[in-house]
């Protein structure tokens, strides 16, 4: 599982990713493979992925599907989302199942982050082993997957200061490479945006 940081303050939204990923062989092996976890929806929402490989891929696939529609604002994207990721859930676990049994969830995570009438949003999407096996949350200012609750206190208590954006993504970057040196399941490059009015920006 990746690290992911996403966190929503008055003036933008930020978004860090590491870049490193667990592939698992037929036999099982595990094989490290760099990912680009950041994937632009539209010009002021991304989505962010953890978790499984095969995240990524849906993450495409809905931007793509979201530009087709011509889907824009944030509460039509995440209507959108949930059906779309439901039904291309149900397509990853029959290829699954042609190689070996899977699991009953694929631990799936992502995050839709966007910015849009001078404020943030941020969702949680996450699948389970009962219907409905996608289901997503809005957060209020800060997520990190895995948990990481210092971590999400510390800008927390920034975000209350009305801490710049560009501030909180110097904290993410110093937490971020902190937890890359402690786990070899996290590593660079490492992946940082921030959405304002102004629209997506590689940090």
């Amino acid at each position: 599982m990746g690290q992911l940081i996403a966190c929503a303050a008055a003036d933008g939204v930020l978004v860090a990713t590491d870049s490193r990923a667990v592939f698992f062989e037929p036999f099982g092996e595990e094989r490290f493979v760099k990912l680009d976890r950041l994937v632009p929806v539209t010009s002021h929402v991304v989505l962010a992925s953890a978790g499984a490989v095969e995240a990524q891929d849906l993450c495409q696939d809905f931007a793509s599907f979201a530009k087709g529609e011509n889907l824009t604002e944030m509460d039509a994207l995440i209507q959108a989302a949930i059906p779309f990721f439901t039904s291309r859930y149900d397509e990853i676990l029959r290829k699954m199942c042609e190689k070996c049994p899977p699991d009953p969830i694929i631990n799936m995570y992502l995050v839709m982050a966007g910015y849009s009438a001078n404020a943030g949003h941020l969702f949680v999407i996450w699948d389970r082993p009962k219907p409905p096996k996608i289901e997503y949350n809005r957060v209020t200012d800060v997520f990190t997957l895995p948990r990481r609750l210092g971590l999400e206190f510390k800008l927390h208590q920034l975000i209350k200061e009305k801490t710049p954006v560009a501030k909180l993504a110097e904290v993410a970057r110093a937490g971020m490479e902190k937890l890359a040196g402690q786990d070899e399941y996290l590593g660079a490059p490492y992946q940082y945006v921030t959405i304002t009015k102004a629209g997506i920006i590689r940090a």
